[in-house]
């Protein structure tokens, strides 16, 4: 992890952990890559048009137990409006914090900002 800006986190199930996709996993996300390994990048997913999780979720639910987990960027949902619709829906709910989201964005804009080199 040292100097990594960034970490994909994919589809593959720990079944000893918790039993689902890494990607879906706040063990995984949160607890250890952000907890016990100290990552405080920008974690980004695998292509969410993918079987291993499309099949599972519809893209509004994915993209919602996504932001949950603790991932940043999530790449490519196979249907991006119900995954903006999801997570719209809540945030309005109070299911996610206004401050959740902004933790994901506050990471990403530091990012874009190191490689642009602004101040």
């Amino acid at each position: 992890m040292a100097g990594a800006d960034m970490v994909m986190v994919g589809h593959i199930t720990m079944t000893n952990i918790d039993n689902q996709p890494a990607t879906l996993s706040k063990t995984m996300i949160t607890d250890e890559l952000r907890g016990r390994l100290g990552f405080d990048g920008v974690v980004v997913t695998d292509s969410l048009a993918m079987g291993a999780v499309a099949d599972m979720y519809g893209s509004g639910e994915l993209a919602v137990k996504i932001v949950e987990a603790g991932a940043d960027i999530l790449l490519m949902p196979k249907d991006m409006k119900a995954a903006v619709e999801g997570l719209e829906k809540a945030v309005e709910s109070g299911q996610i914090s206004e401050e959740r989201i902004n933790e994901s964005l506050r990471r990403i804009l530091v990012l874009k900002a190191e490689k642009l080199d602004i101040e």
